[in-house]
């Protein structure tokens, strides 16, 4: 060992006592990683033997919530601790619920108010490492470095099939077996009505109005082309949206995927080891958003076919590694105690991906039983889509082996963190999260007196579909006011990627008691109930009431001219842009 890391490890005791109440700050946020996909929420064929360590140190929550059903507004919500609604990130266009191109000019807005900024003013050393998905802008005014954090190495917008170096678009066949089709057919399927009424139209007109009927084609034609030109090159169907990048500079394009768990993971061992090992040591705070699990799966050639699971079991086990050789630098450093961890995911299982998804998993009803699998997916607000893993641990703090059931979100690591720091919230900006620690047992020997008799307790929990309320969570009583309709035979839409929102409206509700029925599939009788929806209804009136209008960051088209194209300037960057050839 290098004599001076020896001597900074030896003053590290007396170090982490003047820091007691600024404890370092990591949260593993994983992409698409199901309720059911962990050992110790019950999966018995992927092998996480490093996160499960995690919950046998710390505190497993098994009513953990996202902030949204799907990448971006869930990622806004937890760094915010505010609903995404709030934030200006949801829609209820299918084509806008995330950012879909890295030249849309909308992003986080700069008057909110994120951890990393909150952790930066407290003398953090705050970086993100992995997927923003939260914006670009113009010039990348809404990159993570714009946002509070010192350093970005990671993805700004995500993770998708072509990032794979897939030159298909994937269907789900009735057994979960993935058929393979052209992006022609795929953009003919999503687009279909659309053409239909053109072709419909242009052999009406030739009967009537030859030229006309020529006009019609020909303008049709060329807008066809155009549309296919535009999707290939400048959403998340062309590969050059598969960025990577440095702080503000593009490093890849597109990204090399097969080693980036293994880049991301040297990349957060450096992170922690500056801000611990150098003269000026702080304490860090690291936002570790995995690429994993979203499609498209990749691995290290080492790592593939180690899964009882197949690719995506091999996917999970990589991440699983990565957690471990993360834990194991904490505990080199000899910071482990004073270093709170939250792991969880951003969403449900990605179902439309077939065998390349997740698991919605289980729950364990009041009674001990074991429920139904969680119904629905990503993108929905039934169970699967919103209940994600949930783990806490701070070794000189938390009890080890506790299990929380209570009702919890995303949204409230902010206020937790608050909590801690001992920070009031901004009062211009209302919370949505509430802190987690009345719910968890502390130590006997904590150094940190939490005001917890103080804690705002949760009344409620609305969950946004796009910029709808479709469910809301009131106690043990779940009621549906919108369900998706899914494909035959499936509890998703892989027919059009991913379920819209509004599928089925319920008036009066489903309700459900998800203590007793987590699964969702015993509806209880509203008319014996009418003062619990009548208590739903206005929790509702209530809530809308502080929504204040803001500008939508998500429902606008990427800017050919602002896509970002490494090292190309002037009539070069042009013809990189016309011709989908943005390269390094």
């Amino acid at each position: 060992m290098n004599p001076l890391i020896g001597v900074a490890l030896a003053l590290l005791q007396f170090i982490n006592v003047s820091i007691g109440a600024r404890p370092n700050i990591l949260i593993l946020l994983v992409d698409d990683l199901g309720y059911g996909d962990l050992g110790c929420y019950g999966n018995s064929t992927i092998t996480s033997v490093h996160i499960d360590s995690l919950a046998r140190e710390g505190a497993l929550f098994t009513q953990m919530y996202a902030g949204a059903s799907i990448c971006t507004p869930s990622r806004g919500s937890l760094l915010t601790g505010r609903y995404a609604i709030r934030l200006g990130l949801t829609s209820n266009d299918n084509r806008f619920r995330t950012f879909n191109s890295p030249a849309q000019t909308g992003g986080l807005p700069h008057d909110e108010t994120t951890l990393a900024e909150v952790a930066k003013r407290l003398g953090y050393r705050t970086g993100l490492i992995g997927k923003w998905h939260l914006g670009l802008g113009r010039g990348g005014e809404h990159l993570p470095i714009r946002h509070g954090f010192d350093s970005f190495f990671g993805m700004p917008v995500t993770n998708v099939q072509s990032c794979g170096n897939k030159t298909v678009y994937n269907l789900i066949g009735n057994h979960g077996e993935i058929i393979d089709r052209s992006f022609v057919a795929y953009w003919i399927l999503l687009t279909g009505k659309v053409w239909m009424a053109f072709i419909v139209f242009s052999i009406t007109s030739w009967f009537f109005a030859r030229k006309l009927a020529i006009i019609v084609v020909l303008l049709g034609t060329g807008a066809f082309a155009v549309s296919v030109w535009y999707t290939l090159s400048f959403t998340l169907i062309s590969t050059s949206s598969c960025l990577l990048y440095r702080n503000e500079d593009i490093i890849e394009q597109p990204v090399h995927l097969e080693n980036l768990t293994l880049r991301n993971t040297n990349e957060a061992i450096k992170f922690i080891k500056d801000a611990i090992l150098t003269p000026d040591q702080k304490p860090f705070f690291l936002f570790m958003s995995y690429i994993k699990v979203h499609t498209a799966l990749f691995t290290l050639p080492e790592n593939t076919g180690r899964s009882l699971h197949g690719p995506y079991g091999d996917n999970v086990e990589e991440l699983d590694w990565s957690v471990g050789r993360i834990l194991e630098t904490l505990r080199m450093l000899n910071v482990d105690n004073d270093t709170l961890v939250f792991f969880t995911s951003d969403n449900g299982p990605f179902l439309e991906r077939g065998t390349e998804a997740g698991f919605c998993g289980r729950a364990t009803t009041i009674s001990g039983t074991i429920s139904e699998p969680l119904r629905g997916a990503k993108g929905q607000t039934w169970e699967c889509g919103i209940r994600v893993p949930g783990i806490v641990r701070w070794p000189s703090q938390v009890v080890p082996g506790q299990v929380v059931h209570s009702v919890t979100s995303l949204l409230d690591i902010f206020p937790s963190l608050l909590e801690i720091w001992n920070v009031p919230p901004k009062s211009r900006y209302p919370l949505d999260g509430v802190s987690v620690w009345p719910h968890v047992s502390l130590t006997k020997d904590a150094k940190i007196s939490l005001p917890l008799t103080t804690a705002k307790e949760r009344d409620s929990l609305f969950h946004y579909c796009g910029s709808t309320i479709t469910a809301l969570r009131l106690g043990k009583f779940k009621a549906h006011y919108w369900t998706p309709v899914w494909d035959a035979g499936f509890q998703a839409c892989p027919s059009v990627t991913i379920c819209p929102c509004l599928g089925t409206q319920h008036t009066p509700p489903l309700l459900f008691d998800i203590d007793a029925d987590p699964g969702e599939t015993l509806p209880l009788d509203v008319n014996k109930h009418l003062e619990v929806l009548s208590s739903m209804d206005r929790a509702i009136r209530k809530h809308q009431e502080t929504i204040v209008p803001v500008t939508n960051q998500v429902e606008t088209l990427g800017l050919p001219w602002l896509f970002p194209c490494c090292n190309a300037h002037g009539w070069t960057r042009i013809f990189r842009l016309v011709t989908n050839s943005c390269r390094c």
